[in-house]
Parts: structure tokens; sequence; C-alpha cells
């Protein structure tokens, strides 16, 4: 997967990433994994219901459709009519999700806590106890260590509702990056797996993407941008 490390977004469609674990490994020894790269709704270009459709369009397909593990996030972009599948057809329900922030950020602004609060309404109360949110860029604070605690304290303060429902933290380090991520995966593995709210909104409620919890916070929160533009 494409790695940005300008201004501009990197990642404009879906990114999929296919891996087979070790047969020495000790959660699930020959598990072939999809890793799954999507779009921030901090996006360059898209809006951020345009980034929302295309999660909860690519998510929905997953559940009736494909793969074996979605890990970080979704996108793809078609459009999804839940009346064309049967509902138990083939589901795919999602092992784990990441949701990645940048510690070398000194600000927590308000399309960040967006991002956070829209990434919850993905995954629903169900979903939160498969999600693990990472602390990612700690190499940026070489220079200034001491920001990296006080930036961590503030960032889990954030998170404390998702963490209070299920969520774990950890910090994905600059010393041993391939450690971090290993724990990740393998803490998700050791999870059952779970369908989202977004997936059971679209294909088992039969929803639009405009009609989900996630857009409805999406336009609540645009509403009051508007009223009080900072």
């Amino acid at each position: 997967m494409k790695v940005n490390h300008g201004l501009r977004s990197c990642t404009k469609e879906i990114g999929v990433a296919t891996l087979t674990l070790p047969s020495t490994h000790q959660v699930c020894p020959n598990r072939r994994l999809v890793l799954v790269d999507t779009p921030g709704f901090d996006d360059t270009k898209e809006g951020e219901y345009e980034i929302l459709r295309r999660i909860s369009v690519w998510l929905a397909s997953a559940f009736v459709y494909f793969f074996h593990l979605q890990l970080a996030g979704i996108h793809l972009t078609f459009d999804f009519n839940p009346s064309r599948y049967e509902k138990n057809s083939m589901q795919v329900k999602v092992a784990g999700l990441v949701y990645l922030h940048n510690i070398g950020q000194n600000r927590m602004g308000r399309s960040s806590l967006l991002g956070h609060d829209l990434f919850r309404r993905i995954c629903g109360p169900a979903a939160l106890g498969k999600v693990v949110m990472a602390s990612t860029h700690w190499e940026t604070l070489l220079h200034n260590p001491a920001a990296g605690p006080i930036r961590e304290n503030d960032l889990k303060e954030f998170l404390t509702e998702s963490l209070s429902q299920g969520a774990v933290y950890q910090r994905i380090d600059a010393t041993d990056p391939r450690r971090d991520i290993g724990d990740v995966i393998d803490y998700i593995l050791g999870k059952n797996v779970v369908a989202t709210q977004v997936q059971e909104e679209l294909v088992e409620l039969g929803k639009r993407v405009v009609e989900t919890e996630a857009a409805e916070k999406l336009r609540e929160t645009l509403k009051s941008w508007l009223a009080d533009p900072k």
C-alpha cells in the first residue's frame, strides 16, 4: 500500500493487500488475511459525505460478498442496492478495525473529532470491542520527546467514549512498528467476528447511506459548523 509523506491525501480509492500468516503463528497459523486501507474523512479533495458513502458501500458489499478480515478502514466507488442480495448469502463480518491517529498533530481539530465520531457510528457499539485506536508517526516527535506522553494522554481523553465501550488503545512506536502492528493483528484475531452497525443498517434494515446514523451525525455536525463558523 502506498504511503505519502506530503500534504495531499494519498489514499484515493480502496487499497487491499493480502498476507498469509506463517505456520508458526501463535494465534492463527496459516490464516489468510485481507487488509483494507481507506481514505480519511479529512481528504484533500473529497468531502466527508463522499468518504462516508464509499466506506459504507464497501462494508455493505463485503457483508454480502467478499473477504475474511477487514483491518483499518474501507473504500470503493460503486453503488450498493440491498435489494439485489439475499440477506444471508455469503455474509462477511468484520474481524477488526483500526483507527489511526497521527500523534505528530499538535491539535485535535474539528475535522479530526468529526472523523472519530463518524468512525464510531460506522462501527456501532457491538463492533467497538473489535476496534484498536492506534497512534502513529511517533518518529515526528523524536526532536521533542516530552510532547509525546502529553499528546497521548490528551488523545486517550478524546477517545474515552470509544475506549469505555470496548475499544483498546495501542501505540505504534517508531522504534519497532512491526512488533506493534503484529500485536494489533494478534489482538484482532483473538476476537470473534461481528457485523458493524453500518453493515446492519444497509443490508439487514435496507437503509440508504443518507439514512444511517453516521450520515445523520455528519449532517448535524456540518449544520452546527455553519451556525458557528470558527
